[in-house]
């Protein structure tokens, strides 16, 4: 199987200060959206895209992980390849549970079990 490709833009730049750009959010980090190619054999069939962030209540925690937002964005750039290539079907419902499962895996690989909430704020389908 071809593998997906994953663009991801830069994460919007926040002051040390203040987790978040929105006060009603102090303990969550949105990242860029990622949008992968849905491939069906050997044609693209449309893309899928993910929009999510992370809900960190510690202060220490949430520096250290604005500090490893590479590392953390090549880590759910890796999944949601493996998620779009392997396991996403085109033409049927993504499966967020899924999506949401292989993600908090992988924020708890990095940054430490139960430490970091992953939170999808949208998921979508654009068929070609």
């Amino acid at each position: 199987m071809v593998p997906a490709k994953a663009s991801f833009a830069a994460p919007a730049e926040t002051s040390s200060s203040t987790p978040s750009d929105d006060s009603a959010r102090p303990h969550y980090i949105e990242f860029p959206q990622m949008a992968s190619s849905i491939l069906d054999g050997y044609r693209v069939r449309g893309m899928i895209i993910l929009g999510f962030g992370l809900e960190i209540e510690d202060d220490r925690l949430r520096k250290k992980a604005r500090s490893l937002l590479p590392r953390l964005q090549d880590t759910y750039t890796s999944e949601w390849n493996r998620y779009a290539a392997n396991s996403y079907r085109s033409g049927t419902v993504p499966d967020a549970e899924k999506i949401s499962q292989r993600m908090q895996y992988a924020t708890d690989r990095m940054l430490g079990e139960g430490k970091a909430i992953f939170l999808i704020s949208n998921l979508m389908v654009r068929q070609n």
